[in-house]
């Protein structure tokens, strides 16, 4: 069964630009981010996921993403809604209750940035370039 999607890269800086918005009939204001070192996650949410519930898939999601973050000495995350690479998406409804979920389950320990659902962004970074600089996880 496939399950929510995470890629996660530690970055040295992350910078992104609202350009325009995609497809989605789901979209949010959107605004610049900026930050400093960072877990940069990559989160996309399956059709599978809603079966399994929200409060289930982002509790499992950020106990993963708490591990990565704390192995790394990390203190910002960066969520980014991010359907891109997956096939059997979840509704978008779905995808967005779930983010929110889960960057409110982030917040108690890590300061948080989530790019706006339903936009494309520009995007400048820079990865670190350690072994465990870029991960990836079934959750």
């Amino acid at each position: 069964m496939i399950l929510m999607r995470l890629m996660a890269w530690h970055v040295e800086y992350f910078r992104a630009i609202p350009k325009e918005k995609g497809r989605s009939k789901l979209t949010e204001e959107a605004s610049p981010i900026d930050s400093d070192e960072s877990l940069l996650c990559f989160i996309s949410f399956e059709k599978n996921d809603e079966s399994i519930g929200i409060e289930e898939v982002t509790e499992k999601a950020s106990i993963e993403i708490n591990k990565i973050a704390s192995n790394l000495g990390v203190k910002n995350i960066i969520l980014n809604p991010f359907a891109h690479m997956f096939a059997d998406l979840s509704e978008e409804k779905f995808a967005y209750d779930a983010i929110i979920a889960l960057e409110k389950k982030l917040m108690n320990k890590f300061s948080i940035k989530r790019l706006s659902f339903g936009w494309f962004y520009e995007i400048e970074l820079k990865a670190k370039g350690h072994r465990f600089a870029r991960v990836s996880r079934i959750i």
